[in-house]
């Protein structure tokens, strides 16, 4: 059975071009290749038509395969075993790993449960059960002399390299003398078919396949939050079409391939304000773009690629975010010309429904303090800005327009390869070694994003559209709060009241 890979270089190639100024990416994802459903070879069930749907969702594409099967013979297939192969780059559970040793950015590589999902067959009117099967590795890991020295050293015997040589190198270069090219392992989705003598018979597979999301490494690596206005990171979706030629001569007798995006809100990054394709010369009108031919040869059928940049944010992930909320009981609020109606505990009671009036205070400000019980780090801080308990009430008060946030900190450098415990710390801060720094000063932290009017008022909306606040400079360093100071500097009027309301503040800790 014959199966396309993605190969690595390929994949670092994609990586490359999405790297602004050769700055190290991340590689989200681990996943080579999204392949059509394979079934063993039945010259006897023709391929009429074969209709593909992908539409892109959030970091994920929905693939959606619609089959009409001709059985032409006099044979009844009962279980016939169908499914489709997931490869991905590297063994056992998910990790970072370094990508390359230029650039030194890294690349996911394992396996998530979280890279399919929705994953459906329906026969008929029937929708069939599946199982998933074990991972295996298809293609193992290598270990390989690195390039740059094969450029520099010439093959020293017909083979390449004696041991002698390899030996020599790695006295003087130690484990840089070697590249290692990571295993390919697979898993299964599969099912067992059922197609009648004489008959035709309609399969549709459905399911949601992680696409492979390159960012800049020091904000997607294991951040949290996601800041809407960085750049959001390039989106790769590659898919394969031949395993489908294993029906009947291998070819679709109708074939369309439809990519729809009329979800999607296109980065300005991208110049024509559209994806770009490889594979099939897909023909866009608004914003679905279309293939339709005949007899399709799908033996022959390049890789299908398409790559975007998304303008709008990934949904944050809820879950990973209140598991990470720092407690109401950490820390106290206090609100300038507080409303006992509205009082300042409604901005850490979790429930958008009910909301804080900010009035002026002391020389007409209008001002939020948070004070920590003790130094507390934090990655960022979400506002549910207007009062959000519904579409009604957001409109009709006051909202905030733009803020001011300052805070004061220990900030404290840490060594990336090492593991510093409390005591170590205790040291290094009392300056035995140079390499870890702390001060303390008192300064303003821009807003990485004003929010935008939700559309819908569930949590994950109202977390989607939050106003946006960096309080972690980088992914190497910890900001210990004591202090952070909200100063409210323009406001949105209500159509019919001049309260002006926050609902929640979420306090994101490390």
């Amino acid at each position: 059975m014959k199966h396309h890979l993605l190969l690595l270089g390929t994949l670092l190639l994609a990586t490359a071009s999405a790297s602004a100024n050769g700055d190290p990416v991340a590689v989200r994802s681990a996943l080579t290749l999204s392949p059509t459903p394979v079934a063993m070879h039945v010259p006897e069930v023709q391929l009429a038509d074969e209709y593909v749907t992908f539409t892109p969702r959030d970091r994920y594409m929905e693939v959606c395969v619609r089959y009409l099967l001709h059985n032409r013979s006099n044979r009844t297939f009962e279980k016939l075993p169908y499914g489709f192969p997931i490869d991905y780059f590297g063994s056992g559970p998910a990790k970072w790993d370094l990508l390359d040793d230029y650039s030194e950015s890294q690349q996911e590589v394992g396996w998530r449960d979280g890279y399919i999902r929705n994953v459906c067959f329906i026969l008929g009117d029937r929708q069939l059960p599946w199982q998933c099967s074990r991972d295996s590795v298809i293609v193992p890991a290598k270990k390989r002399l690195a390039d740059d020295l094969c450029e520099l050293i010439k093959p020293d015997s017909a083979d390449g390299y004696s041991q002698h040589i390899i030996d020599s190198l790695h006295k003087v270069n130690g484990e840089e003398t070697f590249h290692y090219e990571k295993a390919i392992s697979r898993r299964w989705y599969y099912t067992y078919l059922e197609i009648p003598a004489q008959s035709y018979v309609v399969l549709e597979v459905r399911y949601t396949v992680e696409c492979v999301f390159t960012k800049g490494l020091y904000e997607e690596n294991d951040n949290l939050l996601h800041y809407r206005n960085y750049y959001y990171g390039h989106l790769l979706f590659r898919y394969d079409f031949t395993p489908a030629a294993y029906w009947g001569d291998g070819h679709a007798d109708h074939f369309t391939v439809l990519f729809d995006a009329s979800d999607i809100k296109w980065s300005r990054v991208q110049g024509d304000d559209e994806a770009s394709f490889n594979g099939l010369p897909m023909k866009a009108k608004n914003k679905l773009w279309r293939y339709e031919t005949r007899n399709f040869d799908l033996a022959a059928a390049k890789p299908f690629e398409v790559g975007y940049f998304p303008a709008q944010p990934l949904h944050q992930s809820l879950d990973r975010l209140l598991n990470h909320r720092i407690p109401a009981s950490a820390y106290t609020i206090e609100v300038s010309g507080a409303d006992s109606k509205y009082p300042a505990a409604n901005l850490s009671d979790l429930d958008p429904a009910t909301t804080t009036v900010l009035k002026p205070g002391k020389n007409d400000s209008i001002c939020i303090t948070i004070r920590f019980k003790k130094p507390t780090a934090l990655e960022g801080m979400l506002l549910l800005n207007g009062y959000t308990k519904n579409a009604e009430t957001y409109r009709n008060n006051a909202r905030i327009d733009s803020l001011m946030v300052f805070g004061d900190y220990n900030r404290i450098f840490r060594s990336e390869k090492e593991t510093i415990s409390q005591q170590e710390k205790n040291m290094l801060l009392a300056g035995e070694r140079d390499y870890i720094i702390k001060y303390t000063y008192f300064r303003p932290l821009p807003t990485k994003y004003t929010g935008v009017s939700p559309t819908f008022f569930d949590w994950q909306s109202l977390v989607d559209n939050a106003m946006i606040v960096n309080l972690s400079d980088e992914p190497w360093t910890d900001n210990c709060y004591t202090e952070i100071r909200i100063v409210i500097t323009a406001a949105v009027k209500g159509l019919k009241y001049q309260d002006l309301c926050l609902s929640e503040i979420l306090l994101i800790g490390k």
